[in-house]
């Protein structure tokens, strides 16, 4: 079945783009009709848009030049692939930074990327949405608390079979937390403990004004974003990412704390040569670990399962082949 007014021949590709406060990536698709489709191309750059933005409330040059440059090879990459729509979504960094709206209207007239600012429950729905695409079956028979640990912000969404999930996001990401708080190279055993204290202080303020605990009773954490999946291909000591054999993992709280003990002891040069560790990932990963091994504490879990889907796979979820457009909250783009 095709969408009205297209030929039965006529295969529609699209794309949308994931403007994240550390990693900006790409993926177009074809459609195969009514909600399916077909990945054709998957790119990602690490460019730390958001480097900077917690002590000055600004996107530092340095990051946006970087971003700019990842975001024109994507557009070469968009017109090589024939996309015909494309949907650019920004997250935490853009959302937030005074300049924001400024990079947004150099991306327009210098690059004619349209970009969409997604607000805190528009990401977390739409990671939501791409998570539950992913998980194996037995995870959606019940209750699952999605972490989306990002760069910028994390945003949680609780999903209960028969009820509106419910969202909220906190302004503690994996980029902002490392540049917040220097904790040396290698990292400085005292600084690491205050750091984790005022996680779980922190942590546990949002959960009790978010998701008081009879809402969260059976529910499941599934964790996503970059820095899960770091965790998830350390312990598997990958040295080439399978998303196949990351998606669906299930880590214990002590496998993390085991992992996390090793990354916040080691310098970074040493990090980076771990069996999983993408090098440019290397600096982030000791408030990442920290900063999931401290949402497993508080919330009270013993395991987290690993979602190799979140935002970018919700956004191209959201692709309506009728309308030719991306349908985010009750808009249309």
């Amino acid at each position: 079945m095709t969408g009205a007014g297209h030929s039965p021949l006529r295969k529609i590709r699209f794309a949308a783009i994931d403007l994240g406060s550390l990693t900006v990536r790409l993926a177009v698709a074809e459609s195969r009709g009514p909600g399916q489709f077909q990945l054709l191309l998957h790119l990602r750059e690490i460019t730390r848009l958001g480097r900077g933005l917690a002590q000055t409330g600004e996107l530092a040059p340095e990051g946006m030049a970087q971003t700019f440059q990842a975001l024109a090879g994507f557009k070469q990459a968009l017109a090589d692939h024939g996309v015909e729509n494309c949907l650019v979504a920004a997250t935490h960094a853009v959302r937030a930074a005074k300049n924001g709206p400024i990079f947004v209207k150099r991306l327009r007239e210098e690059l004619g990327l349209e970009v969409r600012v997604l607000a805190p429950e528009e990401e977390a729905r739409l990671s939501l949405q791409g998570v539950l695409s992913a998980l194996a079956p037995p995870y959606l028979q019940t209750p699952v608390l999605v972490a989306d640990v990002g760069g910028g912000s994390s945003e949680f969404a609780l999903a209960q079979p028969g009820r509106e999930p419910q969202f909220a996001s906190l302004p503690l990401g994996v980029l902002t937390l490392s540049q917040a708080h220097l904790l040396g190279d290698p990292p400085d055993p005292e600084k690491v403990a205050a750091l984790k204290r005022l996680l779980a202080q922190d942590l546990a303020r949002f959960r009790d004004l978010s998701f008081p605990s009879p809402r969260l009773v059976g529910a499941r954490l599934v964790g996503t974003a970059g820095a899960v999946n770091t965790l998830a291909a350390m312990y598997l000591k990958l040295t080439r990412y399978d998303p196949n054999r990351v998606s669906n993992l299930l880590l214990t709280r002590t496998l993390v704390a085991e992992l996390s003990e090793l990354i916040c002891r080691l310098p970074e040069a040493k990090r980076a040569r771990l069996p999983g560790m993408e090098p440019a990932k290397a600096g982030v990963m000791v408030a990442g670990a920290l900063l999931i091994l401290t949402i497993l504490e508080v919330f009270g879990q013993d395991s987290l399962v690993v979602a190799n889907a979140g935002l970018l796979d919700g956004i191209m979820a959201s692709f309506n082949e009728d309308t030719m457009k991306f349908r985010v909250s009750s808009f249309e783009f």
